[in-house]
């Protein structure tokens, strides 16, 4: 933890200040711009008289009697992003490519100067994409212990805090400029619960990009893979699950080769997809197998629920599609906050036509 990070805090129970209690500080060496760094300690609310431990380097708020299937789904995918942490991280450009799809019309460029906030960061690979566009301070929250793990992989980067949280009860000040997250609401047991939580730390000039999966296009997926997955492959042990992710990233990577060459003219179905998978090498495409096949919890989201999610907070919006099979959604609580609309880079291999919604 870095000293500097103690100001954006606050108890996630009372709302109250924190004392900061530093057991290990590690000193910046000399020319060392990545600052001091606190490896242990404690955090406290005088108020309601609540403690959190700081352990390597991360606060951790995640209380440890939480439901079961939460603890499952944060579990495996901390699991699988430590296995292929250094897959993920050795892919900086390509890694660049996909935070700019992820997250588009909004270009990364607005975040600088700003104060940065990502929801289910994982091991970190979108931390260090996003510190690269120069924002003020940015901070990754996960729920998971691979806190730990984007803890160590960020250590470099001086103006990136780390923080282990649960999304419902974020120990964060509301003066939140920008929050983007990235394929965890869905995973989350309330969806729409949690958006409300990260709206509730926006500032008054703040907006948001949220990522989820869709409804529309994913039929087969909820009536027959998710029963698949909740009742079978979620509950695999690790080796097996993993050895079943390689068999069907290979199928999955020959069926995107066989597109690519040629048989889109077959008409296959998930043909975005297909096109955008070709981007990936196969062990990342491996992880994203198992990212599919791990978690107990995962929904879908149609895209007028996803309008009342932000209608309900009395928000500006735009909402698109990706890949034909989810959902881009932009929230600002100014209009004039939201990202330019614009043709997006990869709609040149992409066929949906489905026109974009918006409502200022």
């Amino acid at each position: 933890m870095r000293p500097a990070l103690l100001a954006r805090l606050v108890c996630p129970r009372c709302q109250g200040p924190l004392s900061l209690t530093v057991g290990e500080l590690q000193a910046a060496k000399a020319g060392d711009p990545s600052g001091d760094w606190i490896e242990s300690g404690s955090l406290a609310c005088a108020p309601c008289a609540a403690t959190w431990p700081i352990e390597h380097g991360v606060p951790d708020f995640v209380p440890r009697d939480d439901r079961a299937d939460v603890q499952q789904t944060t579990s495996g995918f901390a699991r699988n992003w430590d296995e292929f942490n250094q897959v993920i991280n050795a892919h900086q450009a390509l890694n660049d490519e996909l935070f700019r799809d992820w997250i588009h019309p909004l270009d990364p460029e607005r975040f600088r100067g700003k104060l940065v906030m990502e929801a289910g960061c994982g091991m970190g690979r979108w931390l260090r994409v996003a510190a690269s566009y120069g924002p003020r301070e940015l901070i990754g929250v996960d729920y998971s212990s691979i806190a730990f793990t984007a803890a160590k992989n960020l250590r470099d980067l001086p103006d990136v805090h780390v923080v282990r949280a649960d999304i419902l009860h974020m120990p964060f000040k509301r003066e939140l400029e920008y929050i983007y997250c990235l394929g965890v609401v869905h995973h989350t047991p309330e969806p729409a619960r949690t958006f409300d939580a990260l709206v509730d730390k926006l500032g008054p000039q703040g907006a948001m990009c949220v990522w989820v999966y869709g409804a529309e296009n994913n039929g087969w997926i909820h009536h027959v893979v998710t029963p698949v997955r909740e009742k079978v492959t979620s509950k695999l042990p690790h080796p097996v699950l993993a050895g079943l992710s390689k068999l069907l990233a290979l199928q999955l990577y020959g069926a995107a080769a066989a597109y690519h060459a040629g048989l889109e003219k077959l008409g296959f179905p998930y043909a975005d997809y297909l096109r955008y998978l070709r981007r990936y090498p196969f062990k990342y495409m491996e992880h994203i197998v198992y990212d599919h096949l791990v978690p107990q919890i995962a929904h879908y989201h149609s895209r007028g629920e996803l309008q009342g999610w932000a209608e309900k907070n009395q928000l500006a919006y735009q909402l698109s599609p990706r890949n034909g099979n989810s959902w881009r959604l932009h929230v600002a609580r100014d209009a004039k906050l939201l990202p330019e609309e614009k043709p997006d880079p990869a709609m040149a291999w992409r066929k949906s036509s489905e026109p974009a919604a918006s409502k200022a």
